[in-house]
């Protein structure tokens, strides 16, 4: 089963939306197509998590002040 483009898009949309690097669509969409490809073990999500987490930035409300 692929992954349908259009959910592809709204990655995309919801990513830039948010200020966010493309890395962090990129790492969901693939995280997504695994999971449509295979049935991933909890190690494998871990790993996704990991990557999605690690690509968000995450602005400090201090430096707003």
């Amino acid at each position: 089963m692929s992954l349908d483009p259009e959910i592809i898009q709204a990655i995309k949309d919801a990513v830039a939306e948010e200020n966010q690097p493309e890395t962090v669509a990129n790492r969901l969409i693939a995280w997504l197509k695994g999971m449509c490809n295979s049935s991933l073990s909890l190690d494998e999500h871990s790993v996704f998590i990991d990557t999605v987490r690690q690509a968000i930035i995450v602005n400090d409300s201090k430096d707003e002040l």
